[in-house]
């Protein structure tokens, strides 16, 4: 049958479709609703949303948009676990700069009293990529009784170049965010959603997205639950400031002409659209910046919390034991048979020196090169605490090190670190995703990896049971999980306790003092200190720190710095409070 049309308030009437799931459920489905103009004509501006795009006639919304500009080969890497599963959606995809649309989608059956809860999903893609075409909520709405609504937000260059001096403050694609924010407090409830029951979600460059719509001032009244997967706002994916070595770059790709900054804007704004994503999408880790304007995020995310000014809502967040086991077996020739002590030293000796180098100190973003880090003492702290003790020669031993060693520092500590400062004074839940399919999402998985990135969102997004996906993709265990997960998430979108109905096990609560975490499995089971490491989190987020301080000099030469330590790493590492790292001659 037909759904019913909804009349959006200064848009106008729209037309949906009706979606069967599972043995009879249904869920009432509107795709490509507009939330703002075109973000064309100029580019690189904050959305406009007044007036909003408007119709008289019935707006068929049975479509997905348009995905914002991206490269199509990329998104295909990136989701790698849905590659395979949903190929066809993949090849299906088509892009262009006008994109700022979201889909809507609504249980069937008659409305609440007290209306629809509402989940408002920021997609992953590391602010380059991304589509919500591939995530398809009707099995959410229909078996968890929640409106789900997943916004485009603009990537990449076109949603993230940034300028000092507020002539382009960039976290354009975070703007459009807050914009489809506006419009579901708006306009939801036309679709039978509360508009005082709105949890944001995402994962990945979605989770550090909700992490900083908790912080930033624009974003202030719009939810009144949060849900970070896989991300936090500590994530490496925000930068400082605007990225000075990508408006060269940029300038002498196209705009050698440019005089100024408001030139180069000028420039790029009239540049032709494929070429440029083409160009740039790749060479810069596009993402968050503290704004050059006082618009969305006018100062780091870490001062926010320090100074308790964040929003106090519920809070829902973790990750999974293996985070980017997908990228080291890419990276590592034969993953299979593990690393030599050797290469994995290198391997976290590189991404020392990655991170250190080329940082910048100064508001102008030049790079000071009298500041160093020394990056031995770091690499021998970080050994102390991840080689295997008794040292191991097993070359699987050493590279399942570097997989803890990559999840918990890229991962898991922002994670813990964000839901420290939460747990201070809003009601916070920690999880960690163990759980690997038994059919397998990727055929030539390598037997070392367990759950990699994204392996939890086929069970959050219910895809044992999407039509669309053969039946034989999925046994009974992952039916199950997935049933449990949905639950454990939809209950904590209702009530904030993800336990509060239809569940038969305990989810204690987050506290600095007692940071538990929900290790989900087959069985579900708060973490056991015996097979959970909580210490590998006070490294990273209390320990490192100092060490890093105690060995970074600045604005003084090299040659007039001697930096001594301990002659034994033990040593060092048990005195390092107490101790005067530098000297200076």
């Amino acid at each position: 049958k037909e759904p019913p049309i909804v009349n959006i308030p200064l848009q106008g009437p729209v037309s949906g479709k009706e979606v069967s799931v599972f043995r009879g459920q249904k869920a009432n489905v509107y795709l490509g609703i507009p939330f703002a103009k075109p973000p064309i004509n100029p580019r690189l501006q904050p959305p406009i949303e007044d007036p909003l795009p408007s119709w008289t006639e019935v707006r068929n919304s049975t479509s997905f948009a348009p995905a914002c500009l991206q490269d199509k080969e990329a998104l295909r890497e990136h989701e790698y676990v849905f590659s395979q599963i949903l190929s066809d959606q993949i090849d299906a995809l088509e892009f262009s700069e006008d994109c700022l649309y979201l889909n809507v989608f609504v249980p069937d059956g008659p409305l609440p009293p007290e209306k629809w809860p509402v989940v408002v999903w920021f997609h992953p893609g590391n602010f380059s990529v991304g589509t919500t075409a591939l995530w398809d909520g009707s099995v959410l709405a229909s078996r968890q009784k929640v409106i789900v609504v997943t916004p485009a937000y603009r990537l990449n260059i076109l949603g993230f170049f940034a300028l000092d001096r507020g002539i382009s403050p960039g976290n354009y694609g975070l703007l459009d965010q807050v914009a489809a924010l506006k419009w579901v407090n708006d306009k939801i409830s036309e679709f039978g959603g509360s508009q005082d029951d709105i949890c944001i979600m995402g994962h990945g460059a979605g989770a550090t997205s909700v992490g900083l719509h908790m912080v930033s001032p624009l974003s202030k009244g719009k939810f009144n639950r949060a849900i970070a997967m896989s991300g936090s706002v500590f994530s490496n994916l925000v930068g400082n400031i605007p990225d000075i070595q990508a408006y060269k770059d940029i300038q002498s790709y196209a705009c050698v002409d440019s005089k100024s900054n408001k030139d180069l804007i000028d420039c790029i704004r009239n540049l032709e659209v494929l070429p440029l994503v083409k160009y740039s999408w790749n060479r810069y880790p596009w993402g968050p910046v503290i704004d050059a304007g006082d618009t969305f995020l006018p100062r780091r995310p870490e001062e926010y919390f320090e100074i308790q000014k964040y929003r106090k809502v519920d809070f829902l967040t973790g990750y999974t034991d293996m985070e980017d086991a997908f990228e080291i077996h890419a990276k590592i020739p034969n993953s299979e048979k593990g690393v030599s002590y050797n290469v994995f030293k290198e391997l976290i000796r590189t991404e020392i020196q990655s991170e250190h180098e080329g940082e910048y100190f100064g508001e102008t973003g030049d790079y000071n090169q009298t500041c160093a880090v020394n990056v031995d003492h770091l690499l021998d702290t970080i050994l102390f605490y991840y080689t295997p003790y008794p040292s191991s020669l097993e070359p699987e031993v050493n590279l399942l090190k570097y997989v803890d060693y990559t999840t918990e520092k890229r991962y898991g500590t922002g994670i813990h670190k964000q839901a420290r400062f939460i747990s201070k004074s809003s009601v916070t839940y920690v999880y960690r995703f163990d759980y690997k399919p038994k059919k397998g999402l990727v055929a030539d998985l390598p037997e070392w990896i367990r759950v990699p990135h994204g392996f939890e969102l086929p069970f959050f997004w219910g895809m044992p049971y999407w039509p669309s996906l053969p039946p034989n993709s999925w046994n009974i265990a992952d039916r199950k999980v997935a049933d449990t997960v949905m639950t454990l998430w939809t209950n904590f979108v209702k009530y904030g306790n993800p336990v509060q109905t239809g569940i038969n096990f305990k989810w204690d609560v987050f506290e600095e003092s007692a940071p538990s975490v929900m290790i989900i499995d087959r069985s579900f089971n708060m973490s056991d200190p015996s097979i959970f490491d909580h210490k590998a989190f006070a490294f990273w987020v209390d320990y490192y720190p100092k060490v890093i301080d105690a060995t970074q000099c600045c604005n003084m030469t090299q040659n007039a710095i001697r930096i001594y330590s301990n002659p034994t790493l033990t040593g060092m590492l048990a005195t390092l409070a107490g101790m005067q790292y530098l000297l200076i001659s």
